[in-house]
């Protein structure tokens, strides 16, 4: 089994070549060999919070591959009142959090607090860590302070925990801010794989795996950001790990099973 912990309905960036409804997303589901794909809506993360989360409930309810996830924003107070999705359609499994593209700082007091308010209300929250250099709206380190606090909750922080290319010597990714909520030891935080870099240098997968270990490591791709040849490739990347396949299957789906309450 392969579950993807990180996908998107929609347009990103209102790009065509980066835009899946949830029939295309199903097709790429079964074009890489991946059986249950977890999403958020494209439009809530970049134009109408409230839209997307209805048009995403919506294809949950016509869908057999996908489930998701109800995004909220501080900036949107509102966006609480989709929280409801939770009880209503089974197909949510959580919350995404997305600041860098909402356009607030997640370490600011009155933002923190906010989403800390949330936390105990949602079994699992998938956090868009900051992943590229120049933009620093949610790190790595401020979500898993909140993590600290609501034990009972699961973290996931996407994209390697914030893994970005150094400018200034390309072939080699930086990966700070994973070692740094590594040595923090939490159960409840996971790291998804979800990071163009992955598909790009030899390496990187393993040296994830080396500060994270398997207990700690979620498969998530970014679809439709990677397209199904892609998220293939990222599935070999993992199989060819040089690790027990009980570890490989902890990372492909079994820790993804337990955050998402499977």
């Amino acid at each position: 089994m392969i579950i993807d912990i990180h996908g998107h309905l929609g347009s990103i960036n209102f790009a065509p070549f980066w835009q899946a409804d949830a029939a295309k997303l199903e097709e790429y589901c079964r074009r890489s060999g991946v059986d249950l794909l977890c999403l958020s809506s494209s439009r809530s993360i970049m134009y109408d919070v409230r839209e997307g989360n209805a048009e995403l409930d919506l294809a949950l309810n016509q869908s057999e591959k996908l489930l998701g996830y109800v995004v909220v924003n501080p900036l949107f107070s509102e966006s609480l009142g989709d929280m409801e999705l939770l009880k209503t359609n089974q197909k949510f499994r959580g919350v995404k959090i997305h600041p860098d593209y909402h356009g607030y700082v997640l370490s600011t007091p009155s933002n923190r607090r906010w989403i800390e308010a949330i936390a105990d209300k949602t079994p699992m929250m998938l956090f868009h860590v900051s992943c590229m250099p120049g933009t620093g709206f949610s790190p790595a380190l401020t979500v898993a302070e909140i993590a600290k606090n609501h034990p009972q909750t699961k973290f996931v922080l996407a994209h390697m925990a914030g893994i970005y290319q150094n400018g200034n010597y390309p072939y080699f990714p930086n990966m700070d801010s994973l070692e740094a909520v590594m040595q923090l030891n939490l159960d409840n935080v996971y790291i998804d794989t979800a990071h163009y870099l992955m598909y790009v240098y030899p390496g990187v997968m393993e040296k994830m795996y080396a500060l994270a270990g398997a207990d700690h490591i979620v498969f998530g791709t970014d679809a439709p950001l990677q397209g199904p040849m892609q998220m293939r490739f990222a599935i070999e990347v993992i199989r060819a790990l040089d690790i027990p396949q009980e570890e490989k299957d902890k990372i492909l789906y079994k820790n993804a099973k337990k955050i998402l309450g499977l």
